[in-house]
């Protein structure tokens, strides 16, 4: 069996084999890139004001990157004896407290924080990458998570808009005001999967709930997107605010 020296396509295209050992450079150019990389993804973030913003994804991809290079540096200083992905292992799981922390469930159910914290999971691999030499995919990740999180939204409000099924948080003026609203659905064709009363509002004087409605064939002429179904039940007299959960 012959053993194959693996080299990075980028390493091998520049001959900077350099950049693939423990090496003052090295190490330069994988914490400069990882900044880079991850900078770029964290500027896009904050710019839309989300809690995780361009230091908190410039510090888990800086320290996702020195972990494994730092276990790199054990591997070869111990005779190249032991598990070369131990710390490696350790951010992918470890991140998870970072990212539960960004996740919020609010009092209309809404769960948000979800892409933060796929991100930053995402965004410590990319420092692993880095920081293993592994350059080209690291850069064409970074693409691709970049990609994903500008373009595909707009892939996922199309299909958000296009769709049958819906949760909404309905706020009612009084409790009787229910039966006028299942009425209403029932005579637009539109059947209620689900009905959850939301006791957090109890102390307001409003009647809440949380409905998964379903939009039959014959009503989607009608209501062709989710702005027309909040439209219309937010024209009822009774209703003193409906919005669709995301």
């Amino acid at each position: 069996m012959f053993l194959v020296e693996l080299v990075d396509p980028i390493v091998k295209l520049l001959n900077w084999s350099w950049l693939q050992e423990i090496s003052f450079g090295s190490i330069i150019i994988k914490l400069l890139l990882a900044v880079l990389c991850a900078g770029i993804i964290g500027v896009q973030r904050a710019s839309r004001r989300h809690a995780a913003g361009f230091r908190t994804y410039v510090l888990v991809c800086i320290g996702a990157a020195v972990a494994i290079m730092t276990n790199q540096f054990i591997f070869e200083l111990a005779g190249n004896n032991g598990d070369m992905a131990r710390l490696g292992a350790q951010v992918i799981s470890g991140i998870g407290f970072l990212g539960a922390g960004t996740i919020l469930v609010t009092s209309r159910n809404q769960i948000r924080g979800l892409t933060t914290a796929a991100g930053l999971w995402a965004c410590a691999c990319m420092g692993l990458t880095i920081g293993a030499g592994f350059y080209t995919l690291a850069i064409f990740g970074e693409i691709i998570i970049m990609f994903v999180l500008i373009f595909f939204q707009k892939i996922e409000t199309i299909l958000i808009n296009r769709a049958t099924t819906y949760e909404l948080h309905v706020e009612l003026n009084s409790r009787p005001d229910l039966k006028l609203l299942i009425t209403h659905l029932r005579n637009k064709n539109i059947q209620i999967y689900s009905l959850e009363h939301n006791a957090a509002y109890a102390s307001s004087g409003l009647s809440v709930y949380t409905i998964t409605i379903y939009i039959k064939r014959a009503a989607r002429k009608e209501f062709k997107n989710s702005r027309q179904i909040i439209n219309d039940i937010n024209n009822l007299a009774y209703v003193n605010f409906v919005e669709i959960i995301q």
